[in-house]
């Protein structure tokens, strides 16, 4: 097990891997001391240098049919946009609020890229909270132009 952290200008994100696969990627506000953890944190960094657009590591993903089904699909939402909850909700055939439900329950943040889910009037919910949601949206604003 290898618990990484990877500090960025508005706090931490803190990673947890177990057998050579990622499995929960938390937010901190606090700007905690770095700590490597392999391709994880180099990963990371790298994304928020600009330079990574999507990860290659290996995840372990834990849920029902329905929210894996929802994580694959806005693991394909392109760097730099997003979609409504209703957008989603309408492809996949289910409710917006089983979106919702899916974005809060998604434990790899980053890796299912849940920030690029917004409400049709604003930001929506993060489960890193708002200024984090702002903060990617802008990163990925920023270098995808």
């Amino acid at each position: 097990m290898c618990i990484g952290i990877v500090q960025v200008e508005i706090g931490s994100v803190i990673i947890y891997t177990n057998d050579g696969f990622l499995t929960k990627i938390e937010f901190s506000n606090e700007k905690l001391d770095e700590i490597e953890c392999g391709i994880f944190t180099t990963q990371i960094k790298e994304y928020f240098q600009g330079t990574r657009k999507k990860f290659d590591f290996k995840v372990k993903i834990i849920g029902g049919p329905i929210f894996k089904k929802i994580w694959e699909y806005v693991k394909e939402i392109p760097y730099g946009t997003t979609q409504t909850y209703g957008e989603i909700a309408k492809k996949l055939k289910i409710t917006p609020k089983v979106v919702g439900f899916a974005m809060a329950s998604n434990s790899l943040p980053l890796y299912i890229p849940c920030h690029r889910v917004v409400s049709k009037n604003g930001l929506g919910g993060f489960y890193g909270g708002l200024k984090w949601k702002e903060f990617l949206l802008n990163l990925e604003r920023k270098y995808s132009q």
